[in-house]
Order: structure tokens, then sequence, then C-alpha cells
């Protein structure tokens, strides 16, 4: 008798750690997935987004005129144009040249080309998207130097 209460108490103590070790599991889980949302928040954060709303590159204006962007993120926000300061953002042309390039694709051959000013990734960056083949391709590029940021390319 006392035997098999000493197997049931084993039992109860083993079957109890079992339990800690799976809630330990679900909270790490629950902890990694909430991390992988709030850098996936950060990454698609809009808060500062502006449109231009070009569907082809023949409509892009030349930011060369020198309708120059004030560098301060409200003014990114706003999309508010300051004709004072010196204009130290590349073209939009560049920047679509820029991922063009770097996806190795002829312009000619791309369809659906949208290049909108933005503030992300604490940087004011061009936002180049354009479909080729069955693919989109997303590039965030500089607006002052012209480096490539970030680019994704997924199918359509």
């Amino acid at each position: 008798m006392e035997k098999k209460q000493n197997n049931f108490i084993i039992v109860i103590v083993l079957l109890v750690i079992i339990i800690l070790l799976l809630v330990g599991f679900i909270i790490f889980f629950i902890e990694e997935f909430l991390d992988e949302k709030e850098e996936l928040k950060e990454l698609y954060n809009d808060n500062y987004k502006t449109s231009d709303n070009n569907s082809n590159i023949t409509n892009i204006s030349n930011d060369n005129n020198h309708n120059d962007i004030n560098n301060s993120e409200n003014d990114v926000k706003n999309n508010s144009v300051d004709n004072n300061k010196n204009n130290n953002y590349i073209s939009k042309e560049e920047a679509l040249k820029n991922a063009l390039d770097d996806a190795k694709i002829n312009q000619n051959d791309v369809r659906d080309i949208d290049i909108e000013f933005d503030y992300k990734y604490s940087q004011t960056v061009y936002e180049v998207t354009f479909d080729y083949q069955q693919f989109e391709y997303e590039y965030y590029i500089n607006a002052e130097n012209g480096n490539i940021v970030k680019s994704f390319k997924e199918i359509d």
C-alpha cells in the first residue's frame, strides 16, 4: 500500500513538472510571437506614409526642380515642401533605376510602377514598387544617398 502511495506521488510530481514545462514553453512562444509582431508592426509602420499615387513612371515629376522637402519627420509626414532649403534628395527616377538595377530588370519589362516618398527605418526613403512577370518587387531606397535599405520580392 505504501509503495502504491509513493508511486502515485511520483506520478503526480512528474505531471506537475511536465505541466510547468509546457506552461514555460507556451509563455516563451507567446513572447517570441509578440516580439515578432512588434518587429513587423515597426517594419510596416505607416505613421509617416505619404502617397504620390502615380501608377506610371512617365507621370512622375522630376525632383530635380528643387521643390525642397524638409528633413523633419513631421514635414515628411505632411509631405510639406520648403522652397527655401537646398534639396539633397535623389530623384524618383534615380531611386527606380537603383531598384531595377538591383533586380537586374529592364524598365520596359515592368508594370504598375509606384514610387512614394516616405519616412521609414528612421530615414527618408523612396518606397519603389513594381510588378515583373508573376512577382511584385518592393524596395526602400535611401532618399539621400540612393542606397537600398530593404527589398522584398513576392509572388503577385
